[in-house]
């Protein structure tokens, strides 16, 4: 008996559809303003602010931060203890013309205005808005005074998207950062996964909605999130030349441009990982000298400055819709600093301390202790407010405002 019951709780278990099995647990913002961060860390880049009720789902939670994905799909770190894990279900429209908006307020536009008896369900319950999935019209927020978790009957009416439907166009994946792209089996960031594609590749557009479009791609039919697709067509992505792979300033360089989703600066690093510091950044649209390209980090000059990026974020071609930038060619090399001349000038005061080391707190050189005014000293270097000086023979440091 026992064995019987474990084969049919097998049997169940393999009948279960993946999409039910790996569903999301979606979340609600539960302060006014969330800031979303590059990081797990305060100091960390902010790249957004979420108000109260905005739905997110959770990737990760550790040492108090959680990297999340919001509605919109953005994605970032934030404190955990602002996110409430929220509940779903299934409601139905209370009333006609009820409009389903692209966020929990009512000045964001309205993807749909559903019609009274809709059924709908409830992503994530908030403390006014609730984020729900309304099949083909897509997800968005409806005020959860409007539903109810009772059986509504239907007016007759019909559900109307607010956006241009009819599409038959067509477009390319452009993800600048992530690389790829999920084709999903409906327009919600939970829904099962049927394929991923890279940037650059030719879709269908069959139907368009404000986030999400269902496309049709290598026999595959699914859903993307609009803001991955554009109807211009992609430059082409630098291939690996191996007269520059001999060592970061070796070979022939090219130009390449940056680009981004957000439209926003791409951080530069000392290494070629994130794991290394940031040491400028390159706006959107600037043209860069690309000095070695590899399979995922570039090492790139740009206004004289040289380090890594991660070459998702280069095109050869530069973006149309980006801004006049003024800079010089990508590949020069700013001239060199100057190296300091010594010159000679005189005390202009008495008993000027004549200092070991730079700082107040150093005493006098010995054999010199403090000089007077007219001494002649020879200037070897400047830093800051001090002088290093030579003197009869010594080297120390006095306060610069004190030499003619």
């Amino acid at each position: 008996m026992k064995k019987r019951l474990i084969a049919l709780l097998l049997v169940l278990a393999l009948l279960i559809p993946v999409g039910v099995a790996s569903a999301a647990t979606w979340y609600r913002v539960n302060t006014s303003s969330l800031k979303v961060r590059y990081l797990p860390d305060d100091s960390a880049n902010v790249l957004g602010s979420y108000r109260k009720d905005y739905a997110c789902t959770v990737s990760s939670t550790k040492d108090g931060w959680s990297y999340v994905t919001f509605s919109n799909g953005t994605e970032g770190y934030v404190l955990a203890k602002y996110i409430t894990k929220a509940s779903s279900y299934k409601a139905w429209v209370t009333k006609d013309d009820t409009s389903m908006r692209k966020g929990p307020d009512g000045n964001f536009s309205a993807i749909a205005t559903l019609a009274k008896g809709t059924k709908v369900t409830v992503l994530s319950h908030g403390s006014k808005y609730d984020y729900v999935s309304a099949g083909d019209l897509g997800s968005g927020y409806i005020m959860n005074g409007l539903l109810s978790k009772k059986q509504v009957k239907a007016s007759g009416n019909a559900s109307t998207s607010n956006v241009a439907s009819d599409a038959n166009y067509t477009a390319y994946v452009f993800n600048a950062g992530a690389r790829t792209v999920n084709l999903r089996q409906s327009a919600s960031t939970n829904s099962p996964v049927i394929a991923t594609y890279p940037s650059g590749t030719q879709v269908q557009v069959i139907y368009h909605s404000v986030e999400w479009d269902k496309v049709q791609v290598d026999g595959n039919e699914g859903w993307m999130m609009t803001r991955f697709l554009s109807t211009s067509v992609p430059a082409p992505t630098p291939v690996v030349d191996p007269s520059l792979t001999a060592n970061p300033e070796g070979g022939t360089s090219y130009t390449a441009y940056v680009v981004s989703a957000n439209k926003k600066s791409v951080h530069v690093r000392k290494g070629n990982s994130k794991g290394y510091s940031v040491i400028f950044d390159v706006p959107y649209g600037a043209p860069v000298a690309v000095l070695k390209h590899d399979t995922k980090w570039d090492y790139i000059q740009y206004n004289g400055q040289k380090g890594y990026m991660d070459n998702s974020f280069l095109q050869l071609a530069a973006p149309g819709d980006a801004p006049a930038i003024e800079t010089m060619d990508p590949s020069a090399t700013p001239a060199p600093k100057q190296e300091f001349q010594p010159y000679t000038t005189t005390v202009n005061i008495n008993d000027l301390n004549f200092h070991k080391q730079k700082g107040d707190w150093s005493s006098n050189v010995d054999g010199v202790g403090r000089l007077q005014e007219g001494d002649t000293v020879e200037v070897l270097a400047i830093s800051g407010d001090w002088a290093k000086v030579k003197y009869n023979g010594y080297t120390g440091w006095v306060h610069k405002k004190f030499l003619n």
